[in-house]
């Protein structure tokens, strides 16, 4: 039968050895690594906290950059604004002066047809009063020369109406 024994409890010998052995490697790696290794990590160390304080520094600029931009567009949605304004201002003051000139045009030309219309009128009715005259000096005239009785004189005066009439 093995000896359970010897395999519950451990070996000191075997223990001290491998005390010993691990106490050389640390006393080595202390003597000849720990300063490289320190220097290392050091290294480490400042090239993290690089990292971070070149990340914090972005984001600042990103923020300001962002800002800026910012004001950027809300000066040119203004500026845009204005100008649709401006924009809209001279259009109505275009569409007024347009406006204004029809309307005068118009009544020029209306002031202009009744004129034309007056002078037609005061044209025809000299015309008209040159005709009376003609036939009441025709009639006069006729008169002068006929004799007068009541039958001719009221033929008379109905064909003076109807040519005036006609």
């Amino acid at each position: 039968m093995p000896n359970i024994e010897l395999k519950l409890f451990p070996n000191f010998v075997t223990i001290i050895v491998q005390l010993l052995s691990t106490g050389v490697l640390f006393l080595l790696f202390k003597k000849y690594l720990w300063k490289y290794v320190l220097d290392f990590m050091d290294k480490r160390a400042d090239a993290i906290e690089k990292n971070i304080n070149d990340a914090k520094d972005m984001r600042e600029k990103a923020t300001v950059y962002l800002q800026e931009s910012e004001e950027q567009a809300r000066a040119s949605a203004k500026q845009y604004r204005e100008i649709i304004d401006l924009a809209k201002e001279d259009a109505n003051k275009a569409k007024q002066q347009i406006m204004n000139e029809a309307n005068e045009q118009a009544r020029n030309k209306i002031a202009q047809a009744e004129e034309q219309i007056e002078a037609e009128k005061a044209q025809a009715r000299a015309e008209m009063k040159e005709e009376i005259v003609d036939i009441a000096t025709e009639v006069a005239t006729k008169i002068m020369q006929k004799d007068m009785d009541a039958s001719t004189n009221d033929d008379m005066v109905k064909s003076f109406v109807d040519e005036v009439i006609n």
